[in-house]
């Protein structure tokens, strides 16, 4: 980032305001380990509760960055996808 962005401002360690906010958010809303497994978990089974008596119970939007993608990747790997046309 540099400053052709005129909302961007850097604090003491060169840091700017977004990387700041974006790893403040990350730290609040992120659970990479068993606790993130089971709220994931949790989502997903009242999805397909919920979704149950229709044609699909979740479809997941796969625009090629890197978020979708890893979505995919984790719900396929974790065996939470009955099916994929990935």
């Amino acid at each position: 980032m540099d400053t052709s962005d005129p909302e961007i401002k850097f604090d003491d360690k060169g840091n700017c305001n977004h990387c700041n906010s974006a790893l403040y958010r990350l730290k609040k809303n992120w659970f990479p380990d068993k606790n993130g497994e089971k709220i994931v978990a949790g989502i997903i089974e009242k999805i397909k509760r919920e979704e149950r008596n229709n044609e699909f119970d979740c479809i997941i939007g796969l625009s090629g960055g890197v978020d979708s993608s890893y979505l995919a990747y984790f719900a396929v790997n974790k065996d939470y996808a009955s099916c994929c046309s990935c």
